[in-house]
């Protein structure tokens, strides 16, 4: 299945639409599971989203635990 599409709305929330075309706004905070190791991340550990900013080159960055991260580390587990 293909991953959801996610757009920024605004500091507090992202719009989700899955691969059928149902939108969803989703609200911080919200967890998200880290698919890639970082300095302080560890994989497949879950954590919670804080705020959500767009960004030029990554589309959008996910505050957690008070760092800025690209959203592509994460993954979002939604069903609708």
């Amino acid at each position: 299945m293909d991953p959801p599409q996610i757009n920024y709305v605004d500091h507090n929330s992202i719009l989700i639409i899955n691969p059928k075309g149902i939108m969803r706004q989703l609200y911080v905070p919200f967890r998200v599971q880290v698919i890639q190791d970082t300095t302080i991340l560890k994989r497949s550990t879950w954590v919670v989203v804080e705020e959500v900013m767009p960004h030029d080159k990554t589309k959008l960055l996910y505050r957690v635990i008070s760092h800025w991260w690209p959203y592509h580390i994460f993954r979002i587990q939604i069903h609708f």
